[in-house]
């Protein structure tokens, strides 16, 4: 039996960017799957100039449609349309997407292994062993990305509660009739949550999402008026539902030899449920902390911790801020957005990532595949370290 490296369970965009820049550094990765791959996702898929800025361009050709617009409603507000270029998100569909990063680890080099679930993880002083339902493998470290629920990184002791947990029923339906096809619409007239149609190449993604767990058996309900108010049809879809783990576990997000991703570290944010940008950051955070590991600069990856909540904590904390400001008065939020151009940008600003950690310089520019490093404090002004995106057309800072 050879041994890895590192072994990366999940292949969503967070355990794949990580597959990706490990294998970028020589590391020996294989990456395990229990779907077959390309593997569907019901997902809004939408990714915001955060996101693009962070994959390979071959992720980014899997863009089927460009939304320029977006349309706010809410209770007794007249609908409020938002147009702003620098916050422009692109559509992708999530089997194609995702397989776009798994193919650009697997061109990395990382070994890539689908149908192969993941049973138990046992660490040890010199490494971890890894049982699938197929053998057992050796490896250094582990990046766990299993997603929601994380089965593997309760029997492990991590994660915990995540301190936000959303219910979001999902369908993909025909067009709205007459609809702009480069608009999108969010919709705040749900208990606790949101509705949003997102259009792509051949269909739209219509649903609703909502914190109060306690509502989710009105949750259908809100779909099929929000769905009927475009004019639309629930019965032309199926519908499915899933959990969105948002604003990090409560529990401990690494142990010394496996180091937690995306959803099973809890990584959307508490406001709009955002999940891609924040898990592929993760992925890139962990990769990083595997890598100083390796080189000696840690004895273990328990730091992974600490740098992923730096990194991640200050953001997520400012939009649960935020979530929690609308959810007292959605009304008085949407006046503030239509009358305040202060808040307005904003918002735009939330979207487009020009605070840290997603903001860059010029020299940064969208696609740009960018590898992030993480390294100690330089400057004074800087809280926590500096995120360094080394691009083909030089490098940027991203203070985090």
């Amino acid at each position: 039996m050879r041994p890895f490296d590192v072994v990366v369970v999940g292949a969503g965009p967070a355990g794949s960017t990580s597959a990706r820049l490990l294998a970028e550094q020589g590391a020996r990765v294989v990456l395990l799957e229990a779907h077959r791959l390309p593997r569907p996702k019901l997902c809004g898929g939408g990714l915001t100039p955060k996101a693009q800025r962070l994959i390979p361009p071959s992720a980014l050709a899997t863009v089927e449609r460009w939304v320029e617009r977006v349309e706010l409603r809410g209770p007794r507000v007249p609908p409020i349309h938002l147009w702003e270029p620098a916050a422009r998100i692109a559509m992708v569909e999530r089997s194609r997407f995702d397989y776009a990063l798994v193919e650009a680890a697997s061109t990395a080099g990382a070994e890539i292994r689908d149908r192969e679930r993941v049973r138990e993880i046992v660490e040890d002083p010199l490494g971890a062993w890894i049982v699938t339902d197929r053998e057992r493998l050796r490896a250094g470290a582990v990046v766990l990305a299993d997603g929601e629920p994380s089965t593997l990184s309760r029997r492990l002791g991590l994660g915990g509660q995540a301190r936000r947990l959303s219910l979001a029923l999902e369908v993909d339906l025909p067009f709205a009739p007459g609809w702009p096809s480069d608009t999108s619409v969010l919709s705040f007239d749900v208990p606790g949550g949101f509705a949003w149609y997102f259009p792509k190449g051949g269909h739209a993604n219509v649903g609703v999402g909502s914190y109060r767990i306690r509502d989710g058996a009105n949750l259908r309900h809100g779909l099929d008026r929000f769905v009927r108010s475009l004019g639309l049809d629930l019965r032309d879809g199926r519908i499915a539902g899933h959990w969105i783990p948002q604003g990090l576990r409560q529990g401990s997000l690494a142990s010394a030899r496996v180091a937690l991703a995306g959803d099973a570290a809890a990584t959307a944010d508490p406001l709009f449920g955002e999940g891609i940008s924040y898990a592929i950051l993760s992925g890139v955070v962990a990769a990083e902390t595997i890598g100083d590991w390796a080189a000696g600069e840690l004895n273990d990856l328990s730091e992974h911790d600490a740098r992923l909540r730096r990194a991640l904590a200050p953001a997520l904390d400012r939009l649960g801020l935020v979530a929690r400001a609308v959810e007292t008065s959605i009304t008085l939020a949407l006046f503030a957005i239509r009358y305040s151009s202060w808040v307005r940008e904003s918002a735009v600003g939330a979207i487009a990532g020009r605070r840290a950690p997603f903001a860059v310089d010029r020299d940064c520019r969208r696609a740009c595949a960018c590898t992030l490093s993480w390294s100690p404090r330089d400057r004074a002004d800087a809280p926590a370290g500096l995120l360094h995106a080394v691009c083909s057309g030089g490098s940027a800072r991203c203070a985090a």
